[in-house]
C-alpha cells in the first residue's frame, strides 16, 4: 500500500529507526545506590519539574486524612538492584516508620524499574490495588508526577479508582488520541522529508529533556591561573609533600618509641595514606612529563588532581605534627596532670554509691522501661574507673623510671576512661531531670489535647466530611496509651508524653483545615516545648549510651544518632521564626534518637554475648567497687573487655579500634574481641511487612 509515495512497510521501518535514534539519544543512566532520605520528595532527574507543589499537596492530604506518610524518589538508575530491594534499603537507611510508604522510580533503567516499600501500618491489600491499578499505568505512560499523586490519592480514597489528579502525559483515551495525531502528522509529511526530520529532531529534544541531563564538566578550581603557573605550583607542592612524608616518618618513629604507640592513635595509618597519595601524585607528574603530550584541558585536569592529593596529604601530616607538638607540651606538665587526674578519679569513685542509690530511687518511682537507658551506668562507670586507676598507676611508674614521654600516652587513656565515667554518672542525673520535667508538663499537655479532641468531635458532629474520624480515633488511642503509661505502677512519664505528642500530631492534621495559618503557628509553638523536651532527652540518652560504649556500637546507630542531632539542631534554630517546621524537626529527632538507642543496645547485647562480658543485663559488680566487674574482667585488673566496650586506649593496649581488632591485647588471657557490628537490626516493625513491590513498567 502506498501513502504519499511511502509504503506502509517503509513507514514502519522509518518509525522504528526514529525510535532507536531517540533511545540512543538519551543520556546514559547514572547508577544511584540506596539513599538516606531527608525530605518527602527526592527528585534527582527533574521528573517532577513544575509539578512539585501538586505532588506535595497530595502527600500532605494523604498524611492529614490517613496518617500515612508518602515518600517519592526519582533517580536515574537503581545501580543494578531490583526495585523493591532498592526501595527497602532506602526505607531502612532513612528510618521510615510503620505508617510510611516509599515509591522509588528509576527513569532510565532499561527496562525501567520501580519499587514500592510500605511499613506494617499500611494495608497491604489496599496498596496492591493502588499500585497495580493506578500507579503502574501512570509510570508506563511516563507520567511521573501523576504516579506519585495516584499513590497518595489511591491510599487516601481506600484504593478505589477515582478522580486522581494527573500531570505530564495523559493516559487511556488521551494517550490513544495523541498516538492518532502523531500518525496523522507522519502521514501528512510522507511526500517530503523536511517536516519528517523536523519532527524527529523535536521528539529527540523532548526525549533528552525527559532524561537526566548529562552532568556539566566540573568547574576549573584554578580558573584564572595559567597552566604554566599551575604546573609550577604542582611541582613545588609535590616536593613539599615528599619532605613532609619523610619528616612524618621520623616523627612517627619518635612518637612510637618515646610516647608509646597508644599516644597518637591512627598515626601509622595516616602516614600510610599520605604516602599512597604521594605515590599517586608522582605517577601523575610522570604521566605529564613523559613523551606522550596531553592537550591543555587534560593537563589542567591532571594538575588539579595532583594538587588535590598533595593538599589532602599535607593537611593530614600537619595535623599529626600539631598533635605531636601538643604531646611534647604535655610531657612538660605530665606530673601535674597525673595528680589532677588522681583527684578526679577519687571524686568519681565517691559518686558511685550515690548514683547507685539514685538509680534505685528512680526504679522505685518510675517504670523499668523509663530507667533502662541508665541502669548499667554505675557498673560501667566502675569498670572505666578501675581501668583509669590502673593506667594512672602505670603512668606514675613511667615517670618514676624517667620515661615521662611514655607516661603521656598512659595518661591520655586514663583521662578518656575517667571522662566516660563522668558522662555515665551525669546521665543518671539528666534522666532524672527529664522524667521530672515530663511528669510536671503532662497535666497541661493532656488538657490541651482534650480541648482539641472536643473541637475535632464537634466538627464531625456538625457534618464535616473531610475524613476526620480516623485521625480522631488515632488521637483517642494515643491518649488511652498515655493514660496507661501514667496509670502503671510505677509510671512512665516520658512514654506518656510521647503518646500525647502522637495524639497532638493526629489532631493537628485533623484541625489543620479549620485553623488558619496564624492559629496553626500558635498551636505549634505551644506543642514545641514538650517536643523539644522529649527530643533532647532521647538524643542525650542515645549519645551518652553510644559515646561510652563505642567499642561495641556499629555504624547504624551512630548514623541515626547523627541524623537525630541534625534534626534537633534544626528544630532549635527554627523554634522562633518557624514553629511548625521546628515541631516537625523535633519529632523527627526524637524518633531517630529512639531508634539509634535501640540499635545501640542491640549491638552491645551482641558484643556481650560474643565476649562473655558478664551478662550485660546483670547487676553492678558483686565484689564491691574495687573488683569483680563481671564474667569478662579480672578482679583488680584493667578489664580489657570493659575497655573494649568503651573503645579506650589504655596501658599501651588498643581496645575498640573498630578495625575488627578489638582483641588487640598481648596477654592472651581474654580471648577474641568485639569487632564491628554492621547494620544493627529492625525494631518495632518500623520497616515491617506492610509490603514490598517492584517491577518494570
Amino acid at each position: 500500500m502506498l501513502i504519499g509515495g511511502l509504503t506502509v512497510r517503509r513507514l514502519t521501518v522509518v518509525l522504528g529507526l526514529v525510535a532507536v535514534l531517540l533511545v540512543a539519544a538519551g543520556s546514559p543512566a547514572l547508577a544511584v545506590a540506596p539513599l538516606q532520605l531527608s525530605n518527602r520528595i527526592t527528585d534527582q532527574v527533574g521528573a517532577l519539574k513544575g509539578h512539585e507543589q501538586d505532588v506535595s499537596k497530595a502527600i500532605d492530604s494523604l498524611q492529614a486524612t490517613t496518617g500515612i506518610g508518602e515518600y517519592v524518589v526519582f533517580v536515574a538508575s537503581f545501580d543494578g538492584m531490583l526495585g523493591e530491594q532498592w526501595a527497602q534499603q532506602t526505607a531502612q537507611r532513612s528510618g521510615l516508620g510503620s505508617k510510611d510508604v516509599l515509591l522509588a522510580v528509576a527513569v532510565n533503567d532499561s527496562p525501567r524499574h520501580f519499587g514500592v516499600h510500605a511499613g506494617a501500618g499500611v494495608p497491604s491489600s489496599q496498596l496492591d490495588r493502588v499500585v497495580i491499578d493506578q500507579v503502574k499505568p501512570k509510570l508506563a505512560a511516563g507520567d511521573w508526577p501523576g504516579a506519585a499523586i495516584a499513590l497518595a490519592d489511591g491510599l487516601g480514597a481506600g484504593g478505589t479508582t477515582g478522580s486522581t489528579a494527573t500531570t505530564g502525559s495523559a493516559s487511556g483515551a488521551s494517550s490513544g488520541a495523541l498516538t492518532f495525531v502523531v500518525v496523522l502528522a507522519l502521514l501528512a509529511v510522507a511526500g517530503g522529508s523536511y517536516m519528517f526530520f523536523s519532527r524527529s529532531r523535536r521528539r529527540r529534544r523532548e526525549a533528552l529533556a525527559a532524561a537526566p541531563a548529562t552532568p556539566l564538566p566540573a568547574p576549573d578550581p584554578y580558573a584564572g591561573t595559567s597552566t604554566e603557573q599551575l604546573n609550577y605550583q604542582a611541582s613545588n607542592a609535590l616536593l613539599d609533600l615528599d619532605e613532609r612524608v619523610r619528616t612524618g616518618q621520623v616523627d612517627a618513629d619518635y612518637a612510637r618509641s618515646y610516647f608509646g604507640a597508644e599516644a597518637v592513635p591512627g598515626l601509622d595509618e595516616g602516614l600510610a595514606k599520605s604516602r599512597d597519595e604521594l605515590a599517586r601524585a608522582f605517577t601523575i607528574r610522570q604521566e605529564l612529563d613523559d613523551e606522550i603530550p596531553e592537550d591543555e584541558p587534560t593537563q589542567r585536569k591532571m594538575l588539579a588532581e595532583l594538587l588535590g592529593l598533595t593538599s589532602a596529604a599535607s593537611d593530614r601530616l600537619k595535623a599529626q605534627a600539631a598533635t605531636l607538638d601538643a604531646l611534647r607540651e604535655r610531657e612538660r606538665t605530665a606530673p601535674q596532670a597525673a595528680e589532677e587526674l588522681a583527684g578526679r578519679i577519687a571524686e568519681l569513685q565517691q559518686r558511685l554509691p550515690v548514683q547507685e542509690q539514685r538509680i534505685a530511687d528512680l526504679q522505685n518511682r518510675y517504670a523499668a522501661a523509663a530507667v533502662a537507658p541508665v541502669t548499667q551506668n554505675v557498673r560501667e562507670a566502675g569498670v572505666r574507673l578501675a581501668a583509669a586507676e590502673q593506667a594512672l598507676g602505670l603512668a606514675r611508674q613511667d615517670q618514676a623510671s624517667g620515661q615521662v614521654g611514655r607516661s603521656v600516652g598512659r595518661l591520655r587513656g586514663a583521662e578518656d576512661a575517667a571522662g566516660q565515667s563522668a558522662t555515665l554518672l551525669d546521665a543518671i542525673d539528666r534522666l532524672a531531670g527529664d522524667l521530672t520535667a515530663a511528669e510536671q508538663r503532662l497535666p497541661a499537655v493532656r488538657a490541651d489535647i482534650t480541648t482539641d479532641l472536643a473541637e475535632a468531635r464537634s466538627m464531625v458532629g456538625s457534618g464535616d466530611r473531610s475524613g476526620l474520624a480516623p485521625l480522631i480515633a488515632r488521637a483517642e488511642a494515643a491518649v488511652t496509651a498515655a493514660d496507661a503509661a501514667l496509670a502503671s505502677s510505677p509510671p512512665d512519664p516520658l512514654t506518656a508524653l510521647r503518646q500525647l505528642e502522637e495524639a497532638d500530631r493526629s489532631l493537628e492534621q485533623a484541625l489543620s483545615v479549620a485553623r488558619d495559618a496564624q492559629s496553626q503557628a500558635r498551636h505549634a509553638a505551644e506543642a514545641l516545648d514538650q517536643a523539644l523536651l522529649t527530643a533532647r532527652a532521647a538524643v542525650a540518652a542515645a549519645d551518652d549510651f553510644i559515646g561510652t560504649r563505642r567499642g561495641a556500637v556499629g555504624p547504624t546507630a551512630r548514623t541515626r544518632l547523627a541524623e537525630a542531632q541534625r534534626h534537633l539542631d534544626a528544630a532549635e534554630a527554627q523554634a522562633k521564626r518557624d514553629p511548625l517546621a521546628a515541631l516537625r524537626e523535633a519529632r523527627d529527632a526524637d524518633r531517630l534518637a529512639q531508634f539509634a538507642l535501640e540499635v545501640a543496645q542491640n549491638d552491645v547485647g551482641q558484643w556481650s554475648q560474643q565476649t562473655g562480658y558478664g551478662g550485660y543485663g546483670g547487676g553492678y559488680g558483686g565484689g564491691g567497687y574495687g573488683g569483680g566487674w563481671g564474667g569478662g574482667g579480672r578482679r583488680g585488673g584493667i578489664g580489657p573487655l570493659g575497655a573494649g566496650l568503651g573503645g579506650l586506649l589504655l596501658g599501651g593496649l588498643i581496645f575498640g579500634d573498630h578495625d575488627g581488632n578489638d582483641g588487640n591485647w598481648s596477654s592472651g588471657d581474654w580471648g577474641g574481641g568485639g569487632g564491628d557490628f554492621g547494620g544493627g537490626s529492625d525494631f518495632g516493625g518500623d520497616f515491617g511487612g506492610g509490603g514490598d513491590f517492584g517491577g518494570d513498567f
